[in-house]
């Protein structure tokens, strides 16, 4: 072998510099805040939310018995 090929071997690569951070204007905005709602109404939210979770897992049950029916 070459001296050449000999010394790439023998030494690791050189670490690169890190990239210097992006300038402000290239970064993610900043998240919007949420609106201020009151517990009550995230109360009921959530609630209809569940009845509807309840209602989906009522109709997917009525299904798997029509399917397991032969």
């Amino acid at each position: 072998m070459s001296e050449r090929g000999e010394k790439k071997g023998a030494y690791p690569s050189p670490i690169l510099p890190r990239r210097p951070g992006m300038p402000e204007e290239r970064r993610w905005p900043s998240p919007t805040p949420l609106p201020s709602v009151p517990t009550e109404d995230v109360d009921r939210v959530l609630k209809q939310i569940l009845d509807r979770l309840d209602a989906i897992e009522k109709r997917l049950g009525n299904i798997e018995k029509l399917l397991m029916k032969p």
